[in-house]
């Protein structure tokens, strides 16, 4: 249609098709994402030749080469795209990606049915292993101890303060989990630091490491006991060391052979764990087994009331009693290593792990009360009679009671099956701890563990299974099972309250990336809260019950590798937690500031300095650094400082912004080589002064808000400048002046700067105190004495007074002095200088308005204050030093004696100088010099 159109109006269809080919392309889009089916070819669309007698740019016949195919148009790149035709020339993004995942669907289709079909459950894919993972040896060598010690109730206790943290911190899991930390390649580490963060989920992680380290110890060393239970001429002198060391080198060994043959033995282990429980509740259930023992009576009333209280021996106490069991909760983080494997991973590993350890509670609490209602508390504890007391060691105890209690349908069965459910534990843990520690090492978050990263070429972390093992062989070392167990519950302890810690700041600061179900209701984030503070406040409950310096310990160890990890990360892509903590804390600190900053106590300079930065000599290596300089002597290089630059231009432009973005790097980067740490602002104006203006107003936020403005007083430089120049550099800082006053901040006018001393100095800063601002110069001054190249310097105050005697100016003089030695500024020399009407009228008029700008600023201060005086760390006016002189005469000898006096450490020079054209006696410029002595 467009070749029977007149030429202009073939050129607007022209121009015109490429808007209609998006619009209709962008439609068919939103139709595929709504609907679902693919995207039509639109082959009425495809015309890519010009009509003859029309050129390609549409300018009329001739006008062109005819055919020429409209290359680089709009038109041609959508319906080249939609059509499929064009595979060499420009496409969209989103259309590529579309048609990628065109070309792989067919052949991803297969794989993922295949995948589909081997997802899992709740129950397969996390209730099982995490029970698996929870019933270690401890249920069968510790369980009679700690019920024959701390009672049943207090074993109650135990168990009901495990599984409140247990609880606890599996709702904070579930809720990383749901949170988006869904990642099990990695274990927990992977999860919860692309959730909360590197720094947090490297910290977890390695102390999540080394607890699954120790459990693998545990668990062996569980096997070596029950191997000398079963075989009591195993037991010589450090055979729990030496068969440790050996059970634990041929699991390593097993683990290096690859994780198929673990597989294949998963079924076999898991049978051998439901015996051996079996075994125990059959024979706890049908005891006694044989006659003639009276402190087996079998499940009875009365033998519970009799254990119903703990009789502890000396040796034991409820810490332990929680040290013991707690690792048997300590499997719960079993579901987050296979969530990859689990249809919906959110909900099983939430509903399968509360179904894990809710079934394991109930299991612990019937199997406590068997044991406190099977036998007398002195049979468990080991405590026998034979002929005279005696009390049996661990091995021998739990050698009796397996023997005696529980079902063995042929000799020794029990036994073999705690040992072999021991080392299938410590096989688990062997293939688990090697894996996490790889992970952590691949992210590169730690320098030192990058050499384990790299894997074998069977795609095993050899390197990582060799540390771990070289670290468990060490504390295999330790030998006795009740030594391992409180250490393994401190990491695990420590790992769980990094978790719940984290869920709850992140609940409570609302961040935005923190997103776990329901978790827009405000009821819900409550419950989080909760949930996840009671988790945090057991973890740490636990930890100080069992051992109160353990738990120091690993407290401190614990923040020292959360501060080390901190320092020596770098930057992630997936973001850390605390940055939302930095920033929640920063902007509730800003808004409280706000309103404290301007008393007397809390006020502090805060400078704002207005830098000339050129940009061609700081680049030819002219520095100009004498403000920055002055500015980092007046704040020792701390405190809040802002450098602001004026770039004059006339536009705002994209390419006044880049220059303005490249002068504030090149401010920083001074800033940071004199020593200054504080922020840069380049503010893009028509002229200096407007610039200024905008900074004076605008810079700060919240109570870092600058109070001081620092800038040059205006002088003729070296070089020859034109006169009109200089006349409105001059006044540019008058307005500036007057800007900033306005605004209520102080102004700091350097003249000299380029004479300012970089090396130490030796003279006196001398100080005029004339219209009184609250201390504000001698708070400068002392400040600037606390540098290097000034602190060799004596401070020198001078003031003036009119219409006094002479004696009446050297009691000021001595009360100033007297004030600023309690305000520890010491070794100050206080000079008043008498001066009559005729030479202090001219200054008389600005005087006055500052003395009544203060009085106002005061009031407003303190509106019910009677006395503003009172208000001043210094005296507010000359004629104060007066009355406080006054007053301290006046005072009684016995309420001046009570006084406390300040120490003197330093002799400080008080002295008057006469200068009215008419002195006191009949003279003029009077000169006296006075010690002080009070």
């Amino acid at each position: 249609s467009s070749c029977v159109l007149a030429p202009g109006r073939r050129q607007l269809v022209w121009r015109a098709l490429p808007h209609f080919c998006a619009i209709a392309w962008l439609a068919a889009c939103g139709r595929q994402r709504l609907s679902g089916p693919r995207l039509p070819s639109m082959t009425a669309m495809e015309p890519r030749v010009a009509p003859t007698g029309s050129s390609a740019t549409g300018d009329g016949p001739g006008g062109g080469r005819d055919e020429a195919p409209l290359a680089g148009t709009a038109a041609d790149i959508v319906c080249a795209t939609v059509s499929g035709e064009l595979t060499s020339g420009p496409s969209f993004l989103v259309n590529d990606m579309l048609e990628q995942k065109r070309n792989n669907a067919h052949e991803n289709l297969a794989g993922a049915k295949h995948q589909a079909s081997k997802k899992k459950g709740a129950f397969s894919g996390v209730f099982v292993p995490t029970c698996e993972n929870m019933w270690g040896v401890l249920i069968f060598l510790r369980f009679f101890s700690i019920v024959g010690e701390a009672g049943v109730w207090q074993t109650l206790v135990v168990v009901a303060m495990s599984f409140g943290a247990a609880l606890c911190t599996t709702a904070s899991m579930s809720s990383i989990a749901s949170s988006g930390g869904l990642v099990s390649r990695g274990g927990p580490y992977h999860m919860i630091s692309r959730a909360l963060g590197p720094v947090v989920g490297a910290s977890v992680g390695v102390m999540y490491w080394l607890a699954i380290t120790m459990l693998a110890v545990l668990e062996c060393l569980g096997a070596v006991e029950s191997l000398a239970m079963a075989a009591p001429a195993t037991a010589f002198a450090f055979h729990m060391q030496a068969i440790g060391s050996g059970f634990l080198a041929l699991l390593a060994l097993t683990v290096w052979a690859g994780i198929n043959v673990v597989t294949k033995l998963g079924l076999v282990f898991a049978m051998v764990v439901f015996y051996t429980l079996f075994s125990f509740y059959f024979g706890l259930l049908t005891a006694p087994h044989h006659g003639g023992n009276a402190d087996i009576t079998g499940p009875n009333w009365h033998t519970l009331q009799e254990n119903w209280g703990p009789h502890y021996s000396e040796d034991w106490n409820f810490g332990r009693a929680l040290a013991l069991f707690y690792p048997c909760f300590t499997g719960i983080l079993s579901g987050a290593n296979r969530s990859d494997v689990l249809k919906d991973p959110p909900k099983h590993i939430r509903r399968g792990t509360m179904a894990a350890i809710t079934f394991s509670f109930f299991m612990y609490v019937s199997l406590f009360l068997l044991w406190g209602s099977v036998a007398n508390y002195r049979y468990l504890k080991g405590d026998v009679h034979h002929g005279e007391h005696t009390k049996l060691t661990d091995a021998d105890v739990g050698r009796i009671v397996v023997e005696t209690i529980v079902w063995n349908p042929f000799d020794k069965s029990a036994f073999i099956g705690i040992i072999i459910a021991s080392l299938s534990q410590s096989l688990q843990c062997l293939i688990v701890a090697p894996r996490l520690l790889q992970q952590i090492a691949r992210d590169e978050v730690l320098a030192v563990l990058n050499p384990l990263a790299p894997l074998s070429s069977r795609g095993e972390p050899t390197r990582a299974l060799l540390f771990t093992y070289l670290v468990a062989a060490l504390l295999v070392l330790i030998g006795q099972l009740d030594l391992v167990a409180p250490l393994l519950a401190m990491c695990f302890l420590v790992a769980y309250a990094f978790m719940n810690i984290s869920c709850l700041t992140l609940t409570w600061l609302k961040s935005p990336a923190w997103r776990p179900e329901w978790i827009h209701k405000r009821r819900w984030r409550a419950v989080y809260m909760f949930v996840s503070g009671c988790g945090f406040a057991l973890c740490l409950a636990i930890m100080f019950i069992i051992n109160k310096w353990w738990a120091l310990v690993a407290c401190c160890v614990a923040i020292l590798l959360y501060v080390y990890i901190n320092v020596k990360i770098e930057a992630r892509d997936w973001g850390s937690a605390m940055d939302g903590v930095q920033y929640r804390l920063a902007l509730r600190s800003l808004i409280n500031l706000e309103g404290s900053m301007h008393h007397c106590v809390n006020w502090r300079p805060q400078v704002l300095i207005l830098y000339r930065i050129n940009l061609t000599e700081e680049l030819q290596g002219i520095k100009h650094h004498e403000i920055l300089r002055y500015c980092s002597q007046l704040r020792k290089s701390r405190g809040f400082c802002v450098v602001a630059c004026v770039l004059e231009s006339e536009r705002r432009d994209e390419a006044s912004m880049k220059r303005a973005a490249e002068e504030k790097g090149i401010i920083k980067e001074i800033m940071s080589e004199e020593g200054i740490e504080g922020f840069a602002e380049v503010v893009v104006a028509p002229t200096w002064c407007e610039g200024t203006n905008y900074i004076i107003q605008l810079t700060g936020i919240g109570g870092l808000v600058p109070n001081t403005v620092l800038l040059d007083w205006p002088c003729a430089s070296a070089q020859e400048r034109p006169q009109a120049e200089l006349d409105q550099e001059r006044r540019d800082f008058v307005e500036v002046l007057q800007t900033a006053l306005a605004a209520d901040k102080a102004v700091l006018a350097v003249k000299g700067l380029r004479d300012m001393p970089v090396d130490v100095v030796y003279g006196t800063i001398d100080i005029w105190w004339m219209i009184h601002d609250g201390g504000f110069l001698i708070l400068l001054s002392w400040l600037l004495s606390q540098h290097r190249t000034w602190r060799s310097c004596h401070l020198r105050v001078f003031t003036i007074a009119e219409n006094v005697s002479e004696g009446q100016a050297k009691g000021a003089a001595e009360m100033l002095s007297q004030t600023l030695r309690q305000r520890r500024l010491l070794n100050v020399d206080v000079e008043v200088i008498l001066l009559d009407d005729e030479l202090i009228a001219p200054y008389t008029h600005d005087w006055t308005l500052r003395v009544e700008d203060r009085h106002r600023f005061l009031q407003q201060l303190a509106p019910n204050a009677t006395n503003l005086s009172r208000l001043e760390p210094i005296p507010l006016e000359i004629d104060d030093l007066f009355v406080m002189d006054n007053e301290a005469r006046s005072r009684p000898a016995s309420t001046a004696g009570n006084s406390p006096q300040q120490p003197i450490e330093e002799e400080t020079t008080v002295t008057v100088s006469d200068c009215r054209k008419f002195g006191g006696d009949g003279g003029g410029h009077h000169h006296h010099e006075i010690v002080a002595s009070a």
